[in-house]
């Protein structure tokens, strides 16, 4: 069988490896981008609302901040929209017991910057503004193999097994679902995967929810759309409205506590529980969302492991991965915001370890 010879193989279309691509392929590379989603963007998901597919609401990474020179850079350089964090009115905080105060003024994300209509506008245009068939969707990369004449990269896509040489491969992605889902061959010394497994997946065992209503009533409250409750099962809650005036629909979205979502969690209970949760906080307006969207990470093949099942006690501290053993050496690089030693785990550092390329 002939096999086609690329210079470069990306594995993994989260922003890492998008922007690893629009670099590469700027400069005249040959680049094959796989992904095992049926959608670009990785950690980065948008869903639409009630109203329009246009207006959609993000389930993942969200904010982007102003100390965040590379991000906004890209944001120009693709001439898209931001706006700030809506973070007028009061904070809503609730106690382990239930009681609740509505009368805190602070603003918890008053600084943070969003995109209007949701950051999967960002890599979809990445991906859209890459050459055609660049970017293999539902394509999951099972395999690599080396030789002298390359990286052979195997896995299984729509129409079955695929394989490409590349002369280089870029793995974009958590460096845990690289050592449980991709079989080197010669294989990786038990040293080497002990440490991939040991790189936490940033938010990979938490869950989000977002709920979309015909308005954003809480700002006629005097009330920001902020809450932070200690008792659940959201824990940190903010207006997720799609855009600053609120105009066409209003939406909050929550993180959920740690052990209330997981891989075992019974969702439709979580969303129920949710929406009485933003009852008690915001009122009985709350009770009859339009749409609700909740996204538990830890369910997510293409993004946890059981090993990103517990709780992470605090930020970990990335760093970037090397695997400078023969025959890998220079040919099999490591990229995504986990290997970044300044932004790791951030939208951020995501571009950061990018930047490598």
């Amino acid at each position: 069988m002939t096999l086609v010879r690329l210079e470069t193989v990306i594995v993994g279309a989260g922003l890492s490896g998008l922007a690893i691509a629009r670099s590469l392929t700027s400069k005249g590379g040959s680049v094959k981008l796989f992904e095992a989603r049926d959608r670009a963007g990785g950690r980065i998901l948008s869903l639409p609302g009630s109203v329009s597919d246009d207006v959609r609401y993000d389930l993942g990474p969200a904010w982007v901040w102003p100390h965040n020179t590379r991000m906004l850079r890209l944001v120009a350089d693709l001439d898209l929209p931001l706006m700030r964090q809506h973070a007028s009115g009061k904070l809503v905080f609730q106690d382990q017991n239930g009681l609740i105060r509505r009368d805190v003024d602070f603003a918890t994300m008053g600084e943070a910057l969003r995109l209007p209509g949701g950051l999967a506008r960002l890599t979809d245009k990445l991906a859209a503004d890459l050459p055609p068939h660049a970017v293999c969707l539902k394509h999951a990369v099972s395999g690599l193999e080396a030789s002298k004449d390359g990286i052979l990269v195997t896995g299984s896509g729509p129409d079955g097994a695929f394989g490409f040489l590349a002369d280089r491969v870029v793995l974009a992605m958590p460096p845990r679902l690289v050592a449980a889902r991709i079989a080197f061959r010669p294989a990786l010394t038990d040293v080497f995967s002990k440490r991939l497994n040991e790189v936490p997946t940033w938010m990979a065992g938490h869950a989000k929810i977002v709920a979309i209503y015909e308005r954003a009533f809480w700002r006629g409250n005097g009330l920001s759309g902020d809450a932070i409750s200690h008792r659940g099962p959201l824990f940190e809650i903010h207006d997720a409205s799609s855009d600053i005036d609120a105009a066409v629909e209003g939406a909050l979205f929550g993180f959920v506590a740690p052990g209330r979502g997981g891989a075992k969690s019974d969702d439709e209970q979580l969303r129920r529980d949710a929406i009485a949760q933003l009852v008690e906080l915001f009122g009985p307006e709350a009770a009859h969302p339009l749409l609700v969207h909740l996204v538990n990470w830890a369910k997510e093949p293409a993004t946890a492991t059981s090993s990103d099942m517990p709780d992470l006690a605090g930020h970990p501290r990335y760093r970037n991965i090397t695997l400078d053993a023969d025959p890998w050496q220079g040919r099999v690089v490591f990229s995504g915001t986990e290997t970044a030693p300044e932004n790791g785990g951030f939208l951020e550092g995501a571009l950061e370890a990018a930047e490598r390329f």
